[in-house]
């Protein structure tokens, strides 16, 4: 996966349409005069089986002269949570896991800024779920338990995103991950050689009674010699508010 593949520029004139892929769905667009219309198809697998003519019905985004319009990816703008039901870490030990995160695609015309930017669609409909207490959680994406050791075997699409994890149990019982909630709003998004990378996301569990820390940091081993940004943070402003309530965890004691 190049710069070139990931970011999907179009430059179509009025009266004309174009179909991309995004993932398990279709973006269908048609330029006017000075707007766009825009829809997505889902549960077709070719686009010849798209009709075409219900473009014109989709959602129409006023912008001007400019026929140019790029696709940029990003990250969920909802935390996600992963079940880690099978990850049990050992007293003063330390574990880098990795996780893959469907991406979302943000539509600009004319170029990638801020105030160019139209909508998003994401590439795979995650799930909605709840995390913390009824009265004071938040909501977010259930991302499912699915995770990797090796950083090098894994296999992306240019619709996914690899997250990598470390997490070091610093207290004295081991540390059963039952629900880990990982708010990608505030992680940075990376191209490393073929693979879209986000942040390395650092979590030390301290105790029961203690809040664990998370931080965010860039990784040579996971992100290349060169910084190559895909995506800023949607959040950067919490970028350093590391003590966060960060994740359920189980204890397990050991009875003699």
């Amino acid at each position: 996966m190049q710069t070139e593949s990931i970011y999907k520029k179009k430059k179509i004139p009025p009266g004309s349409i174009e179909i991309i892929s995004l993932g398990n769905s279709w973006l269908g667009i048609k330029r006017e005069e000075e707007g766009w219309y825009l829809k997505t198809f889902e549960n077709i697998e070719k686009k010849e089986d798209i009709n075409i003519s219900e473009i014109g019905k989709g959602d129409y985004f006023q912008s001007g002269e400019s026929n140019s319009i790029v696709l940029a990816p990003a990250l969920q703008d909802k935390p996600i949570v992963f079940k880690g039901s099978k990850l049990v870490i050992a007293p003063k030990q330390r574990i880098t896991f990795f996780i893959k995160i469907p991406l979302v695609f943000q539509v600009y015309f004319s170029k990638v800024q801020p105030k160019n930017i139209l909508t998003e669609f994401p590439c795979q409909r995650l799930s909605d779920t709840w995390f913390g207490e009824p009265d004071s959680g938040e909501a977010a994406f259930a991302l499912g338990s699915d995770f990797y050791l090796s950083f090098d075997k894994i296999e992306t699409s240019e619709y996914e995103a690899i997250c990598p994890i470390t997490i070091f149990n610093n207290s004295e019982v081991l540390l059963d991950v039952q629900r880990l909630i990982i708010r990608v709003q505030n992680l940075t998004l990376y191209l490393n050689k073929k693979k879209a990378v986000t942040s390395l996301v650092k979590i030390e569990y301290k105790g029961k009674e203690m809040i664990s820390s998370v931080d965010y940091h860039f990784s040579k081993n996971f992100h290349g010699e060169k910084q190559e940004i895909l995506a800023k943070p949607r959040n950067e402003e919490s970028k350093n508010l590391l003590r966060i309530n960060f994740h359920f965890i189980k204890n397990i004691y050991r009875t003699e």
